[in-house]
């Protein structure tokens, strides 16, 4: 089975700085849908990353027209290979399981480094940036 859209939890969330960008991808539609099995951070930078452990975390899922042309684009967004990495997880959405791609962060470690504190709620928001 291939992922049918993408697990956001971050910028590309309705309401979130880079909206617009899923919709010029080609968004059909957005699902509220939590994702078990991670670990959710905000790093120093501004925003979240996940990675796997033991939590969950709480996003959209994203259906696009052309989902191989959207990932070209959210790829380069979310530095794919560099940065974050893409892969594919279940995801429980208000129709049921779904699978999805997610960008993920390569390790703890990794977020560590890069100055990221553990969001416990499994929720982020960019009005998490104004706290101390």
């Amino acid at each position: 089975m291939k992922p049918e859209g993408v697990f956001v939890y971050g910028t590309l969330k309705a309401g979130e700085r880079a909206e617009r960008l899923a919709e010029r991808a080609g968004l059909v539609s957005r699902l509220p849908a939590v994702a078990e099995g991670l670990v959710l951070f905000a790093l120093p930078a501004g925003y979240p990353a996940a990675v796997a452990g033991e939590g969950r975390v709480e996003g959209e899922f994203l259906v696009f027209q052309d989902l191989e042309a959207a990932l070209r684009l959210l790829d380069r967004f979310e530095d794919a290979g560099e940065e974050y990495v893409r892969r594919a997880i279940e995801v429980k959405t208000p129709g049921g399981p779904r699978l999805a791609w997610v960008y993920l962060y390569p390790s703890e470690e990794a977020v560590l480094r890069a100055g990221g504190r553990r969001i416990a709620g499994g929720r982020w928001s960019g009005r998490l940036r104004a706290e101390p």
